[in-house]
């Protein structure tokens, strides 16, 4: 769903202009932005990449039966939107389904560490790789591994470092709710 909200805001002609993050709208009142602006691609290629990226680590999430991912495609959004606006003033304009994607594969990766066998050393594999791409690219301000056209604009760190830590809030909730349960009077084994 999440992929075909950022499809349709490519296709439809002028609601990339409506719907983008753009930091003077939202602050004077257009709020929506802030979720709305991961579904917006500056280009074909940005958008394959992104949608490409999400719709695999979210099959995959899916098929394994992982909980709790829905609350990723809905946290995440606003977690991105809310992050880009409080830590990069700089900042006016933002799109891409990318920091919810790498939320997915950081989810997919950290539940894919509690399984057995070859898919736990997979899973650690991509999860270390996903956290070197993040860190190359804050260092370089690049794109680390594609190249998007001849589009003139940067990736955003940030937008991933809010999606990986998304998921990991999302991934830790069951093992935090458990402990607080336990730490709560008449309750325990």
């Amino acid at each position: 769903m999440v992929v075909a909200a950022g499809i349709l805001a490519y296709v439809v002609p002028n609601s990339a202009s409506l719907i983008v993050y753009d930091r003077a709208a939202i602050l004077s009142g257009e709020v929506w932005r802030l979720i709305t602006g991961n579904w917006v691609h500056f280009s074909l290629s940005h958008l394959v990449y992104d949608s490409a990226t999400l719709g695999i680590a979210g099959w995959m999430i899916e098929r394994r039966g992982y909980p709790y991912y829905k609350s990723l495609y809905i946290i995440s959004p606003i977690l991105i939107g809310a992050g880009l606006l409080a830590a990069q003033p700089n900042l006016q304009f933002y799109g891409g389904l990318s920091g919810i994607a790498c939320g997915a594969v950081v989810y997919l990766t950290l539940q894919g560490l509690r399984d057995a066998g070859p898919w736990r050393w997979i899973c650690l594999t991509v999860l270390l790789l996903t956290t070197g791409k993040i860190i190359l690219e804050s260092a370089m301000n690049a794109f680390a591994f594609v190249k998007v056209d001849d589009a003139p604009f940067a990736p955003v760190p940030l937008s991933h470092v809010l999606g990986g830590m998304t998921a990991l809030l999302i991934f830790c909730w069951p093992f935090a709710r458990d402990l607080m349960r336990l730490k709560t009077p008449g309750v325990g084994s």
